[in-house]
């Protein structure tokens, strides 16, 4: 695969996109040797692009003579920033992981506080008083609509539980 730099030969300056990753759309991004990391995100090459709004820009990719000359001798684009940019790029999808799992966790509680309630239901349904013939057998098709509602959503929710594992 192809890594890509962009270049800015005004300001002696580039910033390091990665590879271009086709199913996501977008570049790796920047590397940081500390986090062991690419950053996955644009951000970088926004504030790049901004920041070199006018100048000649130029994308190089490796295993060319200009890519390496840049490496050695260009200015890498916020060096000093992309530990502590990633840093909080980590801290963001761990924030984003946790906020999914809250949301998980709610959906399951949902999930069960429903189940409770169609169990209760089945339950006052089938301890109604009939007098007819005719009103126990409605009664009786309400209470089994009741109960196939409630292996339908134990179902659901036994499928959810295996997804998330």
């Amino acid at each position: 695969m192809r890594d890509y730099l962009l270049y800015c030969s005004a300001c002696h300056e580039y910033t390091a996109l990665g590879k271009y990753i086709e199913k996501e759309g977008h570049f790796q991004g920047e590397y940081s040797l500390l986090h062991n990391s690419h950053t996955d995100s644009d951000e970088l090459l926004c504030r790049f692009m901004i920041r070199h709004t006018g100048h000649e820009l130029r994308l190089h990719t490796n295993r060319t003579e200009q890519f390496t000359r840049i490496l050695r001798t260009a200015s890498r684009f916020m060096e000093m920033d992309i530990d502590a940019f990633l840093e909080r790029e980590l801290d963001r999808k761990e924030r984003v992981r946790s906020e999914t799992e809250m949301d998980r966790g709610l959906g399951q509680l949902q999930l069960n506080v429903l189940r409770q309630q169609l169990e209760e239901e089945a339950e006052r349904i089938a301890g109604l008083p009939t007098s007819e013939a005719a009103e126990s057998q409605f009664l009786l098709g309400k209470e089994e609509g009741v109960r196939r509602a409630l292996a339908m959503l134990e179902e659901l929710m036994e499928r959810t539980r295996m997804m998330y594992r």
